[in-house]
């Protein structure tokens, strides 16, 4: 059914629940006049009469009594979205964004994390929703409604942050913020209640593990082309088998995140073997004579069992420092999967990773490819954007669940080979704080927002 884009306006009438669509909408929508018809707000709904507004016929506005507002805990007027589903006007969508760590202070709701989600809910602008953030403890499911935070726009110009009860979402955005969080009763409580909902569908649920993300994607032949060899709680043995078929193979923690922990070792062409790892005030390099030393020197801190080795690839050099992209995906409107920004991350001396703690410098992807391969540059992005973009339609198969975004970590070999290292159910957005990738940065956040509608079935 089309989805009508309209003004939405209050009129004060605490008595009547009402609803008055322009006349022009009356008959798209086959509807009569004081009509009793079912409006739905997220998981809320009310039965309202529907009016004709006969003074404006072709308004693109639509009044909602204060009555009807409260019942169904409209949280504001502006731009919103209108359709007819299942003999119901539905308003919205909702869009609700769960996070932890969330207080009672209007200037800074979500802590030290507030700037990060007050650029998530700009992207809110022109698009027609009510967009919130909003934490377990804030649902109370005997009503269907949250408490939550809302940025709004000022007289003047500015945003604030304004708390209101309004209705359960129609889709919610997952972004808690950590592991740990995850396994916190409240949150666990929480989307194990929201399973249970008909029609509440909830994307980039929890995180990803490096091997499960392996497990998945080896066996596939659509995609395993750009898989490194990988094996979990690696012995000695195998440790020793991976250097003899590559020079480098890199120990990294499964569930390890910011390039904490991995450790790249290096056979020498002279004999012995090198570690290089940052162990928190800076790069180490260790030389060793045998492989069992080096073993020991690194799980002597470290549980086997929580570690992956995995072939380490000949990367391209910029400026003789090796480099790897952060393909930022998202679904659009349409449901497809699209790259809204590749950015190349280029290491720091002596850096085992490309990260930005670690000394690691972000370029654009497009200025960088420019760089190394002139006239083919079309070519080599189209080969990363097209790799990314499998591999992320192969990992949403594989795992079943709704995702909207993904964070992709991928390497172009010596060869001109694409390679994928790690995938992020809940990215960062570092990279989009690089003066040139501003726009992608509105862009990728927009597109939270399309995905959501289309999740909402709006």
């Amino acid at each position: 059914m089309e989805t009508f884009r309209m003004r939405l306006r209050f009129l004060s009438n605490p008595r009547v629940s009402g609803i008055i669509l322009p006349t022009n909408l009356f008959s798209k929508l086959q509807l009569r006049h004081r009509q009793k018809i079912k409006v739905m707000l997220g998981k809320k709904e009310v039965v309202a009469t529907v009016l004709q507004d006969k003074r404006n016929p072709e308004a693109n506005v639509i009044k909602v009594t204060t009555l009807l507002q409260s019942e169904l805990g409209i949280p504001h007027g502006g731009l919103i979205q209108l359709k007819q589903e299942d003999s119901a006007l539905r308003i919205g969508p909702a869009i609700g964004i769960v996070t932890t760590g969330i207080r009672r202070d209007s200037r800074q709701p979500i802590g030290p994390r507030t700037s990060f989600f007050y650029k998530l809910l700009q992207a809110q602008e022109g698009k027609g929703v009510f967009y919130y953030i909003f934490s377990p403890h804030d649902v109370d499911w005997s009503t269907n409604t949250v408490n939550a935070w809302f940025l709004r726009k000022g007289k003047t110009g500015g945003y604030f942050w304004k708390k209101m009860v309004t209705a359960m979402p129609d889709v919610v955005y997952d972004r808690i913020p950590s592991r740990s969080a995850e396994k916190h009763e409240a949150v666990r409580e929480f989307k194990y209640k929201l399973a249970s909902y008909p029609n509440m569908p909830m994307f980039n649920q929890g995180f990803f593990n490096k091997w499960g993300v392996h497990q998945l994607l080896y066996p596939n032949p659509e995609v395993n082309e750009h898989i490194p060899e990988t094996y979990t709680s690696p012995s000695l043995t195998t440790v020793r088998n991976l250097l003899r078929k590559y020079p480098i193979v890199y120990l990294k923690p499964k569930n390890g995140s910011l390039g904490y922990g991995i450790v790249k070792v290096v056979r020498q062409s002279g004999g012995g073997y090198t570690a290089s790892y940052h162990n928190g005030s800076g790069n180490v390099k260790r030389q060793f004579s045998k492989l069992s030393s080096l073993y020991q020197h690194v799980f002597r801190s470290r549980r086997v069992g929580g570690y992956l080795a995995q072939q380490g690839i000949p990367l391209k050099t910029f400026h003789g420092r090796p480099f790897d992209f952060r393909v930022h995906l998202h679904k659009n409107q349409q449901n497809e999967w699209v790259v809204s920004c590749t950015a190349a991350k280029v290491a720091g001396s002596g850096s085992v990773t490309t990260h930005v703690r670690t000394g690691g410098t972000v370029i654009p992807g497009d200025e960088l490819l420019h760089h190394l391969y002139g006239k083919q540059k079309e070519l080599m992005s189209e080969r990363v954007s097209e790799a990314s973009i499998r591999l992320a339609t192969a990992i949403e198969q594989a795992k079943g669940i709704d995702l909207g975004e993904l964070g992709l970590d991928m390497g172009i070999d010596i060869h001109g080979h694409v390679w994928m290292f790690e995938a992020n159910s809940k990215p960062g957005r570092s990279i989009f704080k690089h003066s040139r990738l501003r726009q992608a940065d509105q862009e990728s956040r927009k597109l939270l927002v399309d995905y959501s509608c289309y999740l909402a079935n709006f």
